[in-house]
């Protein structure tokens, strides 16, 4: 494996936007992911069909949204006017969460449950076409196979930043005592960042250099260009890379969505602030410093190492269960350590299959692959992964009324067996790894004498 070269360098500006949106990105995804369905759970009802109601359309919606918005950054040649100002309009979308009704009678849940999700819609779409598409476009722009393993990884440490700033400073905003105040101070406060973020950036984000609209054809072959067959056929390995995505991504879904729960409700750790907080850091700072490795070696040596890992954290954390009430110590001990391997893995694949599927992009179709993306690396995840959970809990929540259902630890037995399908595409990709890597190098270092 060639060491890469200088071609690798970004400028601090140019870090900076990564940065910025990307966490700024991940705060409202946050919400939006996780907080919104807490918010449907402990507001609206515990049935878990209200919950993969909100997940399964959010991600119809983000798929359509992104195929759409990277037909669009492609036709018109820009990324950052479609950043910027869908960051603006996105803070609003959350700011109007403040006006939803909760707590509602009997009789009014279902129009509630309607309501919720509806407005979760109209900010999927806003999110998506300015964060899914344009921004991830313009991350391809600005990428090379020198330097995708680490950017990819930043960007999905993110998350963790994004849930450590929500989590330590909002969340008992959204706990089991949070009052309808409580909601509205949530929403407000949170949604006031993308607008501020949006801002920003119409001042420090610039497009890649010598970007021209391209409208060689229709808008409608632009927008399911990614998913017409014959596409598919000229560009299979980067189809298997999002599978590979595909399948980690599902297994995260089964429990992403009761995860608050799972923890404060099911396990019943109330202090868990501590134990998370040492899960993010050491998750994120593992993940980075893989990466790094990932990108100065290869990405070959790495896959099968990192699937078995989140296999193994899953059981770990599954396994805890066999010390509720009895020694809560060791069972935070047994959350941290498979927190750690599930939440790291997630992290990692990042700077696997996703910079992996990057590398295939074709040139010049950067906005026109995002489409694809969020169709394996969201719609299918986000509509299977909760269709998995809900048959999990209702099987060990049988004969119990709605407002005593216990999410079940049994949700990550179920992320294991989904992450064990991950080898196939794994075994696929690395083996076209090395070859391909090296090309790409060639191409770029040749580009750059």
């Amino acid at each position: 494996m060639k060491k890469n070269s200088g071609v690798g360098r970004l400028s601090s500006r140019t870090w900076a936007s990564i940065v910025i949106f990307g966490l700024i990105g991940q705060i409202a995804w946050m919400i939006e992911n996780m907080y919104f369905s807490r918010f449907m759970q402990n507001e609206i009802t515990r049935a878990p069909y209200a919950t993969t109601l909100l997940v399964a359309l959010s991600a119809v919606f983000a798929t359509l949204s992104t195929l759409i918005g990277g037909a669009l950054c492609d036709r018109t040649g820009r990324r950052k006017s479609f950043i910027c100002w869908g960051y603006v309009f996105w803070g609003f979308t959350i700011m109007v969460f403040a006006l939803m009704p909760m707590k509602p009678s009997p009789e009014k849940v279902i129009p509630a449950v309607i309501l919720v999700v509806a407005m979760d819609c109209v900010m999927t779409v806003i999110g998506s076409i300015s964060n899914d598409a344009a921004f991830n476009t313009w991350i391809t722009d600005i990428s090379n196979t020198a330097n995708r393993a680490r950017v990819d990884t930043v960007l999905a440490i993110m998350p963790l930043f994004a849930l450590a700033i929500v989590f330590v400073g909002f969340d008992g905003l959204t706990n089991a005592d949070a009052t309808t105040d409580d909601w509205k101070k949530f929403f407000l406060m949170l949604g006031v960042v993308p607008t501020i973020g949006g801002i920003i950036g119409l001042f420090l984000m610039k497009d890649k250099k010598g970007l021209k609209p391209n409208k060689s054809a229709s808008f409608l072959s632009d927008f399911t260009y990614s998913l017409q067959p014959k596409v598919i056929r000229e560009n299979k390995m980067l189809y298997i890379c999002l599978c590979g995505n595909m399948i980690s991504s599902i297994a995260y879904q089964i429990y992403s969505s009761y995860l608050f729960n799972l923890v404060e409700g099911t396990l019943k750790i109330k202090n868990y602030i501590i134990p998370v907080a040492v899960i993010m850091v050491v998750a994120a700072g593992g993940s980075v410093i893989v990466s790094t490795l990932i990108d100065k070696y290869g990405k070959r040596n790495f896959y099968y190492p990192v699937i078995l890992a989140s296999i193994i954290g899953s059981i770990i954390i599954w396994s805890a269960k066999f010390l509720i009430g009895k020694n809560e110590t060791a069972e935070i001990i047994l959350l941290v350590i498979g927190g750690i391997l599930v939440i790291g893995v997630g992290l990692i694949m990042a700077g696997l299959f996703t910079a992996s599927y990057r590398d295939y992009i074709p040139k010049g179709k950067e906005g026109l692959f995002q489409g694809c993306r969020m169709a394996m690396y969201v719609l299918v995840p986000m509509i299977a992964g909760p269709i998995i959970a809900q048959i999990i809990i209702n099987a060990a929540n049988q004969g119990v009324r709605e407002t005593e259902i216990v999410y079940p630890v049994e949700l990550f037995l179920g992320a294991a067996a989904v992450m064990c399908l991950c080898f196939i595409p794994a075994s696929i990709v690395r083996n076209k790894q090395d070859e391909h890597h090296n090309q790409l190098l060639k191409e770029l270092n040749t580009d750059t004498n």
